[in-house]
Formats: C-alpha cells, structure tokens, sequence
C-alpha cells in the first residue's frame, strides 16, 4: 500500500480515573515497521515468541484447500462427476478363458487328492487284519474239501499287517488254483478296511478223458483235477475230445473253439435236466453223432447239437418215466431222439437189444471251421443216421411224440436200429 493511500486509524483515547487521557502507543504496521523487541523475561517465566505469517513450518488458520486436480482421459471424453463407476465388462474370449483356466486347476487338483489318497492308503492306511475263508454264499464256515483252512492261508501268502492293496488279487487266485486243484472255485476278494476274504467252493472226480499226457481227472464243470496214467474204473468218460496238454488246476482246454462250446452246453442241458449223474460215457462224434449212455443200458443218439435243449427234455421224460408210460428201469437198447420228420413233427424211437459203444476220433486241430458247420453236414447224413435239425416245437407235443416210440418198443422187439417209422 502506497503512502498517498494510507490513513490514519485514530482510537479512542483511554483515560485514567481523573479524566485525564492516558497517550497511547502507535499502532503496529507489519509492512513498515519491524517486529517490535520482546521485553526480557525472568529466569522461570513462560516466553512468548511472535512469528510472521508465512514462516516456515506454519501456514495460515482456515487457509483454503488446494483443489484436487483432475487427469484428462485420452480421446477428449470427461469422466461423469457423479454416480457410482462402472465395471468393465468381459469379453468372450476372457470369459473362455478364465473357465479353462478354473478347469485346469480343478483336474489339478483332484490329481493331487487322489496322489495323496493313493500314498496314504499304500503307507498308512488299509493294514491287513483278519483273513477269512468263507463259501460262496459268504457263509462259515467254509466246506474247503480235502484241504484245511491252513493250506488255504499258506497257498495265499499273504502276511498280517501288509497293505490292503500291496498285492493283485487275480495273480494270487491264479497261483491259489494251481496249488490247489481239489477246489472248484477259488475267489480273492478285498473287504475295507482291513480284511482279506478267500471264497472256496470244493471239487469232486465227476469225469474222465483220454489225452496225450494220460488220463485227465475232471470235475463237474470239466476242471482238471490230476492227470494220471491209468483208466479210473468208476468214473464216466469223455471220448471225441481233441484236448490240449491237461495242467492240474486248469479248466480242460480243447483244439477248437467250436467243440469247447459243444460240451460246455451238454454238460448245462445234462446238468438241467439231471442225466449227468447216470451217464457212464459221452461221445462227442465231431459234432454230427454225439451221444451218451444211460445208466450203462440205453444209449441216446443225440445226432447233431442243433435244438440240444429240446432233445433232452424229452430223453429225460422217457428216461425218468415218473409217469410209468414209458421205458422202465430194466429196457436196454438205443433212444434216438435225433429225428425229426418236419418243422412241428418229431418221433423218437427205442430199438430194444444191444448196443456198440464206438469211440468216435478226436478232432484234428487244424479243423477249427468244421465242427461250426455241423448243420449242413448233419442234413447231409439224416438219411444215413435219421437225424435232423429243425425249430424247437412247443412243450405240449412231447408226450404225443413220445408214446408211439413206447408202444413201437413193446410190440417190435426183433427191431435193431433206431430208424423212424414212415
């Protein structure tokens, strides 16, 4: 401020108690006059200290606050002052992305579970503690044949406190058949968490066929028991068989596929119908005249295998005789049940006498094609050995077909071969 536009600020003027005025100093002007000298204060007594406005370290009261400044957005565009911000929405490639993303690191992570899983239940968890030998049916306790349970545990080798999963369950079973022949059915069975179960089933000498190596001991269902060098004296026999080398403890192993399938369905059809614990012999005739013999008096002709189910229900009926109309416990002779005249008409004659017991040759391995056309060559020799194939007919005409064959019996003893009537 100039000189010219100063004025003098006059105030009013204190007086005294007589009414006389007191002077005054001068006022203080801060830009012409210095910072008037503080008088000295006594030893003890507070200071007072008068800084100019502006020092450093001090800023005025109520001085006002900077504005905030604001960033220019690229492209000329002023973001909104008011409202709340947005999100930037995704794309679809990030979208894509991000679920890949998630879907690596879940199948991440289940592999990982499962690795831990895997090495705990090997190191930790899964102790064998209780081994069981048990039937079938899961009963105790177990039939186990000619064998103990402790032959059985010794022939599993499979120690306490081992890991559950520390060994293959197919392999021990395998080795458990070959150690122990006598049992039909062997099974290795795990049980969590911490049990080891053998189910067993035992085996009995049912059956007998000639082989290479010597006569093969068989069970029920045509497992290899022994092998031995001698003919057992009291046990039926298998013969048409082309049989591989016999191992103890194996299922019978045949040259051909074909004939494997042949005597696994009449042993079930002989089985079914219960005539396998009468038959003395079966022959299988290379898939053209097999036939079998029962109770060592009537021979069966079964001719092809075509409707096998069939023919033997009704050589059953005959054979059986629970009704008491057809052969009885003394006929000898030979039951052709291989006929058939036409689609719906079967007849099944009995030729009372003696018979042959022809033991028909095996197989050559190299013929495994032959025995899968049995149906041709046997409609190629019906007029030879008066068998033939056809459709299964209904139940009912069983007994209608069956009862001229009784009386055809009775009457006609003098006949010797199993030929239908015309």
């Amino acid at each position: 401020m100039s000189d010219k536009n100063k004025r003098t600020v006059r105030r009013p003027a204190a007086r005294q108690d007589g009414g006389k005025a007191v002077p005054q100093a001068p006022l203080f002007d801060q830009q012409t006059a210095p910072i008037p000298r503080q008088p000295r204060r006594q030893t003890g007594e507070m200071q007072q200290m008068v800084l100019p406005l502006g020092a450093v370290g001090m800023e005025p009261l109520n001085a006002p606050e900077p504005a905030p400044r604001r960033r220019k957005k690229a492209g000329g565009r002023k973001r909104p002052e008011s409202g709340p911000a947005r999100r930037r929405q995704m794309t679809r490639g990030e979208m894509r992305r991000r679920r890949r993303r998630r879907r690596w690191l879940a199948f991440f992570f289940v592999v990982f579970l499962m690795a831990v899983g895997f090495i705990l239940s090997v190191t930790v968890l899964f102790k064998v503690k209780h081994i069981v030998v048990e039937n079938l049916d899961k009963t105790t306790p177990a039939n186990t044949g000619i064998y103990t349970e402790d032959a059985i545990l010794g022939a599993l080798a499979v120690p306490l406190e081992e890991n559950l999963f520390g060994f293959s369950a197919a392999e021990k079973q395998a080795e458990m058949e070959l150690q122990l022949p006598y049992l039909e059915t062997i099974k290795v069975r795990r049980r969590l968490p911490d049990t080891v179960v053998v189910q067993v089933a035992p085996a009995t000498e049912s059956w007998c066929a000639k082989t290479d190596a010597g006569w093969a001991i068989l069970s029920d269902g045509l497992k290899v028991l022994k092998v031995q060098t001698d003919q057992p004296a009291d046990l039926p026999v298998i013969t048409g068989l082309g049989v591989n080398a016999p191992t103890a403890g194996r299922f019978l192993s045949l040259t051909t596929e074909a004939q494997s399938e042949q005597i696994a369905d009449l042993m079930e059809q002989l089985y079914a119908q219960d005539l396998a614990g009468s038959c003395t012999r079966i022959d299988m005739g290379l898939g053209t005249d097999a036939y079998f013999v029962y109770d060592g008096r009537i021979k069966v002709l079964l001719g092809t295998f075509n409707n096998l189910d069939y023919k033997l229900s009704v050589a059953a009926l005959l054979l059986k005789n629970e009704s008491g109309e057809y052969l009885s416990s003394t006929d000898r002779g030979t039951l052709d049940v291989s006929s058939q005249l036409d689609d719906s008409v079967h007849r099944f004659t009995f030729a009372p006498g003696s018979f042959e017991q022809e033991e028909s040759e095996p197989p050559p391995p190299d013929s495994a094609n032959s025995a899968s056309g049995s149906a041709a060559s046997g409609s190629a020799s019906g007029a030879a050995s008066g068998s033939a194939s056809a459709s299964q007919p209904s139940s009912d005409s069983v007994p209608a077909s069956s009862a001229p064959a009784s009386g055809s019996a009775s009457d006609s003893t003098s006949q010797s071969t199993a030929q239908p009537e015309e």
